[in-house]
């Protein structure tokens, strides 16, 4: 999201106010050095949610930025979200570090376009630091209608995985060749489940690694109706 100067950002939030909520920290967690996890309260009674939606923080008077929740309950009214502080000068970063419990902010609530497809066999997430709240939430819902879940991650420390029950592939980080590596593999695996458009690749992340990956899975047989994609960040391209 771009920047905007402050009394533009104010004004927003007062027209509409019905798309805020006011949120408590509750809980915080350092998952790793890069990884902050952080639960929120509220009222969310009247809040619609679907996997890989995105909330917007306000991180500092003229920005903000979107995050993707998961373990979203309606009726406990809580959500969790997975912070990536990848650089201590990014003004999302400075923000989900300083969070603390007791801390309250206003979030603008759940928004996006349909992204999970609940007649689909087997369900594969792929994308990085910044996808794991979005695989965490499609796991949550491939499992709750009996589906099967695969993810791969593009990880600096795949431990992360474990801490947060994320099983899966995992490479390091801008290393291409071996994310087509295990996308081949699972291919060959899947063979008739792939043909009969029974698997849906969700793509999000790095939009030049999703470019890429999409390429590859189409020349792979991929049907086009089968990959959903959503580019969280480019790299030289600011608060996307």
């Amino acid at each position: 999201m771009p920047s905007l100067p402050k009394w533009i950002n104010d004004t927003l939030e007062n027209v509409m106010s019905s798309k805020f909520k006011e949120c408590t920290v509750i809980y915080t967690e350092n998952i790793s050095k890069d990884l902050r996890l952080i639960r929120f309260a509220s009222d969310l009674e009247d809040v619609s949610f679907e996997p890989a939606y995105a909330i917007g923080i306000r991180v500092n008077e003229r920005d903000y930025r979107n995050y993707s929740p998961f373990n979203f309950n309606r009726q406990e009214g809580t959500f969790d979200v997975l912070f990536h502080l990848h650089n201590a000068d990014s003004v999302g970063s400075r923000f989900a570090h300083h969070l603390s419990e007791g801390d309250v902010t206003k979030v603008l609530m759940p928004r996006g376009k349909r992204f999970f497809e609940p007649n689909a066999g087997i369900h594969f997430s792929i994308g990085d630091e910044t996808s794991l709240g979005s695989s965490l939430a499609i796991k949550v819902a491939a499992e709750e209608i009996g589906g099967s879940f695969v993810c791969l991650h593009e990880l600096e420390e795949s431990s992360a995985l474990k801490k947060i029950e994320l099983y899966g592939y995992h490479v390091s980080k801008n290393d291409i060749h071996n994310i087509i590596g295990a996308l081949n593999d699972f291919l060959k695996e899947e063979k008739e489940a792939v043909y009969n458009n029974e698997v849906v690749f969700y793509l999000t992340g790095n939009g030049n690694t999703m470019s890429a990956v999409r390429k590859f899975l189409k020349t792979k047989g991929v049907d086009a109706k089968c990959i959903r994609s959503q580019a969280y960040w480019i790299e030289g391209k600011k608060g996307l």
